[in-house]
């Protein structure tokens, strides 16, 4: 599925600029208005999302908003592990991805139920289906890995 994708430029501190890095994009802060990078470095990014690291280019460009230089990198929107209902947990299916209605929040697959990257209504396919979870509202539920499908 990564081969149909698009790759996109971004910049990112020196310190993660390592193939396989993977990171939550939070948008922009103050000091990014007004830069001359902010387009490749924050705009082509949607906020919330996990990008991993799939190309570290031999360039860099000093921020002046935080005072460093930021290597040029490629990236892809990353797969997300998740928990959904056992019916839909098929390999290879594009789904709507629906968070669950639960107020358990100690619950140990509560994190999977609700994953950072992922929003209710998202399309994703399923890339690999792991096993069954726990669910103490006992609703059958698998743990998969998740990617984001654009139309």
């Amino acid at each position: 599925m990564n081969g149909e994708k698009r790759q996109i430029i971004t910049l990112i501190g020196p310190g993660q600029a390592r193939l396989g890095v993977r990171f939550i994009h939070k948008g922009g802060s103050p000091q990014c208005e007004g830069c001359q990078y902010r387009k490749v470095c924050i705009d082509n990014l949607e906020p919330g999302r996990i990008y991993k690291i799939v190309g570290v280019r031999d360039k860099t460009l000093f921020c002046d908003a935080y005072g460093m230089e930021m290597v040029v990198v490629e990236v892809l929107e990353s797969e997300v592990e998740a928990a959904i209902p056992s019916g839909f947990a098929i390999e290879g299916a594009i789904i709507s991805f629906q968070t669950p209605e639960c107020a358990e929040r100690d619950c140990e697959s509560y994190g999977l139920c609700f994953p950072e990257g992922l929003k209710g209504g998202d399309r994703v396919q399923i890339v690999e289906v792991n096993g069954n979870l726990h669910c103490r509202l006992k609703i059958p539920l698998r743990r998969v890995r998740l990617l984001r499908v654009h139309s």
